[in-house]
């Protein structure tokens, strides 16, 4: 089994898009109204106010992208708005990390594995 895609529901989808788009740099490969889907490496984020289910939010995500410079891409981050809730630090796990606040409550860890 391989995780390929995950949809996280927003409330606001044009401020989600541009967090994804303008902090992240990772642009949309489809954008309207009810929809975005951004491809991050080999996993789909889709965004959508809805699903075709109920659902409710959902609290306590945290995204987790490797970058190869986590001070380069937090600085980034910061220069486009992105509330930083961690500077780099290095973990028990041997990653360097440091964490952004995305929308809807999204936790963004820019992180990288230090050998």
């Amino acid at each position: 089994m391989q995780l390929k895609a995950m949809n996280l529901i927003v409330r606001d989808l044009p401020a989600a898009t541009a967090f994804f788009r303008d902090v992240l740099g990772l642009d949309p490969e489809v954008e309207d109204e009810r929809f975005a889907q951004i491809t991050a490496g080999p996993v789909t984020i889709m965004l959508s106010p809805d699903a075709m289910v109920p659902t409710v939010s959902a609290a306590g995500t945290i995204l987790h992208f490797q970058v190869e410079n986590v001070r380069s891409a937090l600085e980034h981050a910061r220069a486009n708005g992105a509330p930083v809730l961690m500077e780099p630090t290095m973990t028990d796990w041997a990653w360097e990390s440091a964490m952004i606040a995305g929308p809807e409550e999204i936790i963004v860890d820019l992180y990288r594995p230090v050998s």
